[in-house]
């Protein structure tokens, strides 16, 4: 199998380090932005090759790709999920929050359909996940995500002094926002991912809820699901250690992706 992997910042750099290592995977692609961090990474890795991220190098490479990993932002999203869809290349998407854009999701949907080309989204940084999707069978009245981050947690700092929010003096736990699960992917971009995964699974974008709690005394990532429906109750809560490379990151986010992967280029797949 030949794999393109979009972004090399903390995620992309662990997907590719596991993927190379992967007897399935013949050839590893990497691409971005910023063309330093991948020629740096294409030195450390045996079977790794960076590729320019424009258009023309894009097309001819799509014909003898098997899979895209999207593990960059949600513009990388916007840019490349419908490029690759539209091609017929099996394609992954990590930044997730993009698909609270109701056109850019129905679009990559219906490419999806119409090219034969798989479109997956890992679990990510939350547990939970196939409790959610079995329950959607059925009724779902209610689903809330919890996200509890430490000072180093939060990326989109910008956002938060918007709100008054200053992380380097917040001495207590602080409520920055509370809304629908839209609301977060578009307003925290880099840190409200899950919000996405959740909704798809789930209720949409609009009916499931989301509070984020800026704690001073947690090192880690936390989520917390709450779901209710005709099949009762589940209750997951999640505790990520930070990516080593970039606190706001969870590690099982990454995890989560390679774990995909391997499932993809396998025959065997066990829990789906």
């Amino acid at each position: 199998m030949r794999i393109l992997i979009i972004g090399c910042g903390s995620i992309g750099t662990q997907i590719a380090k596991a993927v190379d290592e992967m007897e399935e995977f013949q050839r590893v692609y990497i691409t971005d932005q910023s063309r330093m961090c991948a020629i740096h990474l294409e030195g450390l890795l045996e079977n790794v090759k960076y590729v320019e991220h424009d258009n023309d190098s894009m097309d001819r490479l799509a014909k003898e790709l098997d899979l895209v990993v999207e593990a960059a932002s949600q513009d990388a999203v916007r840019t490349y999920a419908p490029f690759f869809l539209e091609r017929g290349v099996d394609t992954m998407i990590m930044s997730v929050g993009a698909f609270a854009d109701d056109e850019l999701r129905e679009r990559c949907f219906s490419l999806s359909k119409e090219n034969d080309a798989r479109l997956y989204v890992p679990s990510g940084a939350v547990c939970g996940t196939d409790g959610l999707r079995a329950a959607a069978m059925g009724r779902i009245d209610e689903v809330t995500l919890i996200t509890r981050k430490g000072k180093r947690g939060m990326c989109d700092i910008s956002k938060l002094r918007e709100r008054g929010v200053v992380m380097d003096s917040l001495e207590r736990e602080c409520v920055i926002f509370e809304g629908t699960a839209r609301e977060a992917a578009t307003t925290f971009p880099r840190n409200m991912n899950v919000s996405g995964t959740l909704s798809l699974l789930g209720i949409g974008f609009d009916d499931t809820k989301v509070r984020i709690i800026c704690d001073p005394n947690v090192e880690s990532n936390q989520h917390e699901i709450i779901v209710k429906g005709e099949f009762g109750e589940l209750r997951a809560e999640t505790k990520n250690l930070p990516s080593p490379r970039t606190p706001s990151t969870s590690f099982l986010a990454a995890l989560s992706a390679v774990a995909a992967i391997k499932r993809i280029a396998s025959n065997v797949w066990i829990g789906i």
